[in-house]
């Protein structure tokens, strides 16, 4: 599945859905289809008003795309804002999933369909997010205990954040929170002369620059922008 066809990722969660027994808690189905621990309730509101936010830009998407499929869309998303007005999370799986039926599905999928014979993106390997995540990992460890300057530390430590956290929803968001977390931790480089300095002068420093240009390679694969790797060249010199 292309992760960057919001139909696409909307139609995977409400299949994947349908699988469930509708008297399963609704909130324990929302927790396993956005890979949420039972514990973290904000978490799970996070990602569910995510989940709430793909109709429209899936509509947005279209009418970009195919303005002449003006309100081909009006079924599906009357189906799919109907269940998300109508479920309680505290009560069974059916006060949503009754709502998708084998239409609501049809039609999304031809939305899906439609949106992929435009899309230039290509899926990026869980493989290789899990690498990058488990190094992240590490080095946020370690800036957390470094003697970085503080201003400099609570930059890196967000930044590091934002890119674990877009990895981690990348099968919710797309690639395009990976692309904003990139940018944005190689965008500072240009305007702050001691967070540049810390990046490339430090070990630390230059693993973290390292990293995001793993992320950046990664990124270019997906969804072809040559620019972010030739932008880390250029701002680490």
């Amino acid at each position: 599945m292309n992760y960057d066809n919001h139909a696409a990722r909307l139609l995977f969660l409400l299949e994947k859905g349908k699988e469930k027994a509708p008297t399963t808690p609704c909130r324990e189905v929302w927790e396993e289809l956005l890979e949420v621990d039972s514990s973290d309730a904000s978490l799970l509101m996070a990602r569910l008003s995510k989940v709430m936010e793909l109709p429209r830009l899936n509509i947005a998407s279209l009418k970009d795309e195919f303005p002449e499929q003006q309100d081909s869309w009006s079924y599906w998303e009357s189906q799919v804002n109907s269940a998300f007005m109508a479920q309680n999370v505290h009560a069974k799986w059916e006060t949503f999933i009754n709502h998708i039926d084998n239409h609501t599905l049809t039609y999304l999928r031809m939305a899906s369909a439609l949106l992929q014979s435009k899309a230039n993106t290509k899926l990026i390997a869980d493989a290789d997010l899990l690498s990058i995540r488990h190094t992240l990992d590490t080095i946020l460890l370690e800036v957390l205990s470094s003697d970085f300057p503080a201003d400099v530390k609570k930059y890196v430590v967000r930044n590091i954040r934002k890119i674990i956290d877009s990895i981690d929803e990348y099968k919710l968001t797309g690639a395009l929170p990976l692309i904003d977390a990139v940018e944005a931790a190689l965008g500072h480089l240009a305007v702050d002369r001691q967070y540049k300095s810390i990046l490339t002068d430090t070990e630390l420093g230059k693993r973290f620059l390292d990293t995001l240009a793993s992320m950046a390679n990664v990124v270019t694969v997906a969804v072809g922008l040559p620019q972010l790797t030739q932008a880390i060249a250029l701002l680490s010199n």
